[in-house]
């Protein structure tokens, strides 16, 4: 019987070695590291972005402009023959669609896209309401921010500033890639 008893915490010792020395990939940063850089989105120029929305089979495709007015956001998104699909005015409260094509013209469906372009466009604003509930991390392989909402949304952010937001509850992926002039 003494016998397992030096055995057992000899083995459980070299168990928890084991499953330690796998090397760690994701480094958490703190709440301050920002998504949106000055290479991505400036304050006082109009901004053009590159923007695929993926809905299941239905796929938009285009370009959204967003420019800072006062304390809000305002923006569009087009496709590629200039036909709108919404414009946007997202406040650290809310984000309204207005003007919206009639495929997309529904409640549920303009409710869904305010809060995920909600939650892109304010995740670096300290005063809104879902920033303390967001987990960011950084992949020291290939050096990708990836913040996460609860288990329903999520962002990342290459190095080369592409993002791709995640809504994984509706499972609909936006992805932006600056435009550069």
């Amino acid at each position: 019987m003494m016998k397992f008893f030096l055995v057992s915490p000899l083995v459980l010792f070299l168990t928890a070695c084991a499953t330690t020395s796998q090397v760690n990939q994701t480094a958490y940063v703190p709440l301050n590291s920002r998504l949106w850089t000055d290479v991505l989105r400036d304050d006082e120029q109009l901004n053009r972005y590159q923007v695929n929305i993926q809905v299941k089979d239905n796929h938009i495709s285009g370009i959204c402009m967003l420019k800072r007015s006062d304390d809000s956001w305002r923006g569009t998104v087009m496709n590629e023959f200039g036909v709108k699909a919404f414009d946007f005015i997202v406040t650290p409260k809310k984000c309204e669609l207005l003007n919206t094509i009639s495929f997309l013209n529904k409640w549920y469906i303009r409710r869904t896209i305010a809060s995920d372009l909600h939650f892109l466009f304010e995740i670096d604003n300290p005063v809104v309401s879902f920033q303390k509930k967001t987990v960011r991390s950084m992949d020291e392989q290939n050096g990708s921010l990836t913040i996460r909402f609860k288990k329903n949304k999520s962002i990342i952010r290459p190095p080369d500033n592409r993002m791709e937001m995640r809504n994984l509850k509706r499972k609909i992926v936006y992805s932006l890639n600056k435009i550069s002039e």
